[in-house]
């Protein structure tokens, strides 16, 4: 006679998404869905933050809020700067051009920046523009330089001294130590020319930063590390510095994707995918292996999308936000974001270690994206500055969504199970969430709606680690969910519209009864 089998499902989805084997059998931990999912503190699946609009006076049309970059002065005051419709603003909140205004006299003819603080000024370059710089009063104005200065489209500020391409590609100019108007060889300024040092054919600069001791310049198909050799005070001098790491196979396609984590370590956008600059320091002999490869169908299929409509990438943007150990990559032509979970790495079915990955679609077709030193994640909208926060995307409900893989029985893999009950275990608010399975591959999904209540209190009397991960009155709460249905395989998921409470699932469990052996 059939015996109903209970079968525990702990930290569902908690792995991320691994589309690669989407349709083989897989631990439980994984993901074949997570649409605006990230993996909480917790170590379970729930659904991202929205953002709140903090912006009460919009840019008028429909204008993209492109880039969004901190200026942080010598007294500690902070500025978030902008730009949109070929105009740089100098706040987030009042888009007003006569007030807010501080773009150069000579005239942007693109919105794509990049914004470097260096010694109290914000520093700005940009593909076929003169550099521009501001001090934090007035406007910007165009760069003046002894000696030929920069005028390409990356740099970093490090060691005291600016460090930027060239609109050749090839050279490096480096300023005089905290003096970014001189970049003349009698003042400790100069050039590197990087030409000399591509290994494996020419290359070109793509974008340059700074970890630890060392400078990093990526080309698209090279990364080329710099020490010096002297054990300069300042870290890092032209004269002694010297290459001490070439990294062939793999380098850098998008300028604005390069960040740096918490863990000294940068995460950038390679052709095939996101990768580690120490996992490819530690395993160069294999550099095509990246953080993404779990997703790499679906993930380089949309970043062929962005590179046919944006061939140079200028319009993608990233950002690492600490407090939540996150790293957003936005595909603005595909209207989606991948996020990497830096806070719970793990060693997946290879033996290799990779972070969650879940995928999302913040609404308002964002651009911009900036994490502060106070510690929020802001978001360019269209025409105005969200904070992420909140349950909602600027007043509107967003839908959370995950599956598991094809579910891996172990030894009742072989066995039919005939489905009886599922049971759930979530921390949310007043709403319903639909819960679905399927069998076999087949494509015919399974529902079953739960409404949930709120409250502010736990089902069982206490938060998750008596500790409530979010605000609201949201509670811990367990459903019994008729099922039915019988099949070899089973896929697990739920859709929730997330319109003001968060969803986090806890656990889930399923009690099939195990009929006969499937030959």
């Amino acid at each position: 006679m059939p015996q109903i089998q209970p079968v525990d499902i702990v930290a569902p989805g908690a792995f991320g998404l691994n589309t690669e084997k989407k349709n083989t059998l897989l631990r439980p931990q994984w993901c074949t869905t997570a649409l605006n999912a990230v993996i909480h503190r917790s170590g379970r699946i729930g659904s991202r933050y929205g953002w709140a609009d903090q912006t009460t006076t919009g840019i008028t049309g429909d204008h993209q809020i492109e880039v969004l970059h901190e200026y942080l002065n010598e007294d500690g005051t902070s500025t978030i700067l902008s730009t949109a419709n070929n105009v740089i603003y100098k706040n987030i909140t009042d888009f007003t051009v006569g007030a807010n205004a501080i773009t150069s006299t000579t005239a942007p003819t693109a919105n794509a920046w990049q914004f470097v603080n260096f010694n109290g000024k914000v520093l700005g370059f940009q593909r076929g523009h003169t550099p521009i710089e501001w001090s934090g009063a007035s406007v910007f104005t165009d760069a003046s330089y002894t000696g030929t200065g920069p005028d390409g489209n990356c740099a970093v500020a490090a060691f005291g001294r600016v460090w930027a391409a060239d609109a050749d590609k090839q050279t490096v100019r480096v300023s005089a130590l905290l003096d970014d108007t001189d970049y003349s060889t009698g003042s400790g300024g100069g050039t590197i020319d990087m030409s000399s040092l591509w290994t494996q054919g020419m290359d070109e600069i793509v974008a340059i930063s700074a970890i630890g001791a060392n400078l990093v310049v990526f080309g698209r198909n090279h990364i080329v590390l710099w020490a010096d050799g002297s054990g300069s005070e300042i870290g890092m001098t032209l004269a002694g510095a010297q290459v001490v790491d070439t990294i062939e196979g793999t380098g850098c396609i998008a300028r604005d994707s390069v960040q740096a984590t918490g863990e000294g370590d940068l995460i950038f956008l390679s052709r095939h995918g996101l990768q580690s600059l120490g996992r490819v320091i530690k395993f160069k002999s294999n550099p095509v292996v990246t953080i993404t490869k779990n997703v790499r169908t679906d993930f380089v299929g949309e970043l062929n999308t962005e590179r046919a409509a944006d061939p140079d990438l200028d319009d993608m943007r990233s950002v690492w936000h600490a407090e939540e150990g996150l790293y957003v990559l936005n595909f603005p032509q595909c209207g989606c974001q991948w996020v990497l979970d830096t806070e719970h790495p793990f060693e997946d079915d290879e033996g290799d270690t990779v972070f969650p990955i879940t995928r999302w679609a913040l609404g308002g077709t964002p651009r911009g994206l900036l994490s502060t030193k106070a510690g929020d994640m802001y978001i360019g909208g269209l025409g105005i500055v969200g904070r992420y926060e909140g349950a909602q995307d600027d007043g509107v409900a967003y839908d959370f969504e995950f599956k598991t893989g094809w579910l891996d029985f172990g030894e009742l893999n072989h066995r039919l199970k005939m489905m009886k009950e599922i049971v759930a275990t979530v921390q949310t608010g007043e709403q319903s969430i639909v819960w679905n399975w399927e069998f076999d591959f087949s494509g015919n999904t399974l529902t079953r709606t739960a409404a949930y209540t709120g409250s502010n209190s736990s089902e069982f009397g206490v938060a998750e680690f008596n500790i409530d991960e979010f605000s609201g009155t949201v509670a811990l709460q367990r459903k019994n969910l008729p099922a039915h249905g019988e099949g070899q395989f089973l896929r697990l998921g739920c859709l929730a519209s997330v319109n003001g409470f968060d969803v986090t699932v806890q656990q889930m469990s399923i009690s099939p009864k195990i009929g006969r052996a499937i030959t």
